[in-house]
């Protein structure tokens, strides 16, 4: 039997999974306040960070674009409905690498149904990743665009989210260490691993509120939802204190530096009596367990972990207890699982005790599980490249354009085979309307596809008709003709005379069935008619296809290759199946495109390197002239070596975008334009020469 601890029962394994908890539960943890020149040590590490994930111009204008884009072709296609944004990118609270957070409000909207809808139209757009949640709280679609690489959230009637960010882009707004300690502890949760919902930690949100809760215990920010005045407001049914109050002024003030700062926060929720307390930022301190009415339910986190079930139990609720500052019943920890709050706490102690340590900020955050980040943006964008030399990084180049000139040609043979066959099934639906982009011949055949298929549907509509008014056969008229006929012109019997009455009535028959045989022998014609122009149809359409479907044998060879329209067979007569092709071709374009697209970024980061050394090397040419008594014609600031983010490419690509027209020379009037022309005049007197104006 595993040996266990005495006083946690946590087992050997586990004692060292979580040894900083563990220390502090058995009375064995304690903490060094670091010296002043320690924590000085942390200002700049801690400035980088911020720096690191600040939003640049290039960043804004992807968020932008990608929202117009959403607006126009998503919020468009819902009445009365308006797109907004919310969560920390729009609170200034958020990492470089924070999901965009969207909410799409609608009138009334059956929410589920909604988010099923946006799902299918992103997938036209060509969206990747995407992920219809339909079970959550609140409904919402995941996906990622390809085109800007943003990671999108849209929610559905997230009003609620919307008063949050309000309330906590106030805060940022207070005071500029509001954004500063956000973006430090962010960073350090998500390196470390506890800033994940899904995974049974604590939402970035949550981290969120827990920054300004230590701010508002330290003094640094007033309490913004103080005030006797109150504003209530009524969502779903449901009132709300949204009460915000941005003229509130604190009443001592504090100097402690972002260093101080974040260390204290390590320290305040390291040593947190959570059993007794809840974290309210709407009281601006915390408040018991008994006034709110949330207890710390059993089992514990520690019961969870050392059970010897083959199911361990799941965890009571409020353990770590934060609560939400509008939604006064949602406890932002109700996501947090049993080893999710001891992964927390533990690392909160582990990061205070490293302060005092002597560790750095770097050691503090190393990264946990490092395959979890891979997709995000590397600090130094170069950092592969900085040891290679410039020869190898152009081979590496040279090889990026071939690939990429490869993924082009069979991304434009996969774009025509959409088009050929998007145009197919159209044409046999007879319902395309647009020909100047054909040829000669394919417009000819399609003009009449559409005005034989709008004469096909009328014989039909005619024939159907007259059929549905006729309910006998022709041949059953003719025979009931003959009958009638007969009996009307056959020598009488004496003995059998029929009535006058009977006669009439004969006689009736035999003109209504006179009638109905013409509408039956102008169906019959209708509908000869109709197969004569179907079997014509359908030699057009052959017709068609012959000329939609040749390729040249490059374009071929490339569409035989592609791996997604393999064994998708065509029913030439069936317009259904080149609406699955086209769906088939969507699918392979997506996933081309996004190839192509990650090859262009590798290809402009190889480029931008190289301009960069090129860059950094012809300033030292220049240096060396300098001391030769000339001065360079322009001063360029000073290269450093230091990590290159994609923020600053994309400054130095657009400085290098600007560099050709800010040579321009300046514009000119045109009276001096004409005074330069005659040249230098010098002060004495002379004949006066005549200007001629060119012509």
């Amino acid at each position: 039997m595993t040996e266990r601890c005495e006083i946690t029962g946590l087992s050997k394994e586990d004692s060292n999974l979580y040894q900083y908890l563990h220390s502090q539960l058995i009375g064995e943890l304690k903490l060094v306040s670091p010296s002043d020149e320690t924590l000085n040590g942390f200002s700049k590490p801690l400035a980088n960070t911020v720096s690191n994930h600040a939003v640049h111009k290039g960043d804004k204008k992807r968020k932008d674009g990608l929202f117009q884009h959403l607006e126009k072709s998503v919020a468009s296609k819902f009445a009365n409905s308006k797109l907004s944004v919310f969560g920390s990118s729009e609170s200034g609270l958020a990492l470089k690498s924070g999901d965009f957070d969207l909410c799409l409000q609608i009138p009334d909207a059956k929410q589920k149904k909604v988010i099923k809808k946006i799902g299918g139209m992103l997938r036209g757009q060509g969206m990747e990743s995407i992920e219809i949640l339909t079970r959550a709280k609140v409904p919402i679609v995941k996906f990622k665009d390809p085109r800007s690489g943003l990671n999108v959230d849209i929610s559905i009637n997230n009003s609620l989210a919307l008063y949050n960010t309000k309330l906590l882009s106030m805060y940022a707004d207070c005071d500029p260490r509001v954004k500063q300690l956000a973006i430090c502890i962010k960073h350090w949760a998500m390196h470390r691993n506890v800033s994940d919902a899904p995974s049974g930690t604590l939402s970035s949100y949550a981290w969120s509120v827990l920054v300004i809760n230590h701010l508002l215990e330290q003094q640094v920010v007033p309490n913004i939802q103080s005030g006797d005045s109150r504003t209530l407001v009524k969502i779903d049914e449901r009132e709300y204190d949204l009460t915000m109050n941005n003229e509130i002024k604190i009443d001592s003030e504090n100097n402690m530096k972002i260093e101080e700062l974040v260390y204290s926060f390590f320290k305040n929720y390291a040593t947190r009596n959570w059993t007794d307390e809840v974290i309210s930022i709407r009281h601006g301190k915390a408040i018991p367990r008994d006034q709110k009415g949330w207890m710390n339910e059993e089992p514990s986190a520690l019961d969870v972990i050392n059970s010897q079930k083959e199911k361990p139990p799941r965890m009571g609720e409020h353990h770590l207890s934060i609560e939400d500052p509008f939604d006064l019943d949602h406890d932002l920890s109700r996501v947090v699982r049993a080893e999710g709050e001891l992964r927390i706490r533990n690392e909160l102690i582990r990061a205070a005790s490293m302060f005092g340590s002597g560790s750095t900020w770097k050691e503090i955050c190393e990264t946990v599980d490092s395959d979890r980040l891979k997709h995000l943006e590397p600090d130094d964008l170069f950092h592969d490249l900085r040891d290679k030399s410039d020869d190898i990084v152009k081979n590496m180049l040279e090889k990026t354009k071939a690939e990429m000139q490869s993924l082009e040609k069979r991304v434009e043979a996969l774009d025509a085979e959409r088009h050929s066959n998007v145009r197919m099934a159209r044409a046999m639906r007879g319902v395309i309307e647009e020909t100047s982009d054909l040829k000669k011949e394919h417009k000819a055949i399609i003009i009449g596809l559409k005005d034989r298929n709008k004469e096909i549907d009328t014989i039909r509509n005619q024939r159907d008709k007259i059929n549905s008014d006729i309910i006998l056969p022709i041949h059953m008229i003719e025979d009931e003709l003959a009958k009638v006929y007969t009996r009307l012109t056959e020598e009488l019997d004496i003995h059998r005379v029929p009535s006058l009455e009977r006669e009439k009535e004969h006689f009736a028959w035999f003109l209504e069935l006179q009638a109905m045989h013409g509408k039956a022998r102008e169906a019959s014609e209708l509908h000869q008619r109709f197969i004569e122009m179907v079997v014509e149809q359908k030699g057009e359409i052959k017709k068609l296809k012959i000329y939609e479907t040749k390729h040249d044998d490059a374009t071929s060879k490339l569409l035989d290759q592609e791996p997604l329209l393999k064994d998708k067979k065509i029913n030439a007569n069936e317009a259904r199946s080149y609406d699955r092709r086209v769906q088939n071709i969507q699918r392979a374009l997506r996933q081309r495109r996004g190839e192509l697209h990650k090859l262009r970024r590798e290809a402009g980061r190889l480029e931008a390197w190289l301009r960069k050394k090129s860059n950094s090397h012809s300033g030292e040419r220049g240096r060396g002239r300098g001391r030769g008594g000339r001065k360079p014609k322009t001063s360029r600031p000073k290269e450093d070596s230091g990590p290159l983010t994609l923020g600053d490419i994309s400054g130095l690509l657009s400085g290098l975008g600007n560099e050709a027209s800010s040579k321009k020379t300046k514009k000119v009037s045109s009276k001096k334009a004409g005074m330069r022309k005659l040249g230098n005049l010098g002060a004495h007197r002379g004949s006066r020469g005549q200007y001629k104006k060119k012509e």
